[in-house]
């Protein structure tokens, strides 16, 4: 009789023990990749994650752009940053329990436009003072496509449209006709600086100048 009450006991302590310690809830998973607008991967950007409860956790995407960050099961804010880029939220990403989810995180490039204004002089009408120049250096030629189509695909969207059926002309250190250098070895990239100087066959815009290191 005490055996059998002692194997009840025992039984008993056990199946409180088990009541007492809840199983552990199964993690989620937010599975993604930085691109541009134009499909090119984005690389070292930051991605932010915000739970309800305002706890974040932070990583970056490796060189393929893609990363993946495992997750408690709920609903979250994501941000994303790259310099050159403009900032990204989605404030209603829901992960699962046990289940990936995937997410397509696409920053917008930002192009620095430069502008002098001189308020002691009148209006010059020389084409060289075209304000509407656009010249890109350093950090805004780093933000561009790494890929020699995708980065003429860029500045012939950035140059806009030219004059007659040929499109926008393309001048690499003065000369044109030439391939498109890689990115890594240009130092100043100006777009429409001068379109409508007699010195150029064409006149209008579509004018991409590029010069390198």
């Amino acid at each position: 009789m005490r055996s059998s009450r002692s194997i009840t006991l025992v039984l008993a302590v056990f199946l409180l023990s088990i009541s007492g310690h809840p199983q552990q809830q199964s993690s989620g998973t937010i599975r993604g990749k930085a691109i541009d607008p134009l499909g090119a991967l984005i690389g070292g950007a930051t991605v932010t994650i915000i739970s309800a409860g305002g706890t974040q956790q932070t990583t970056r995407t490796n060189r393929d752009g893609a990363f993946t960050i495992s997750l408690a099961p709920g609903k979250y804010a994501v941000r994303a940053a790259a310099p050159g880029f403009a900032a990204y939220e989605n404030p209603e990403v829901e992960v699962l329990e046990g289940k990936v989810t995937t997410l397509d995180v696409m920053l917008a490039v930002t192009v620095n436009e430069q502008v002098t204004v001189e308020n002691d002089q009148g209006i010059n009408t020389e084409p060289e003072a075209n304000a509407s120049a656009t010249v890109l250096r350093e950090s805004d030629i780093e933000a561009l496509p790494d890929n020699a189509a995708d980065l003429a695909a860029a500045l012939q969207a950035l140059a806009g449209p030219a004059a007659g059926p040929s499109g926008g002309q393309v001048f690499v250190d003065g000369f044109s006709g030439g391939r498109l250098p890689p990115r890594d070895t240009i130092r100043e990239i100006r777009i429409n600086q001068n379109p409508f100087s007699s010195e150029y066959d064409r006149l209008g815009f579509g004018r991409i100048e590029i010069f390198t290191k």
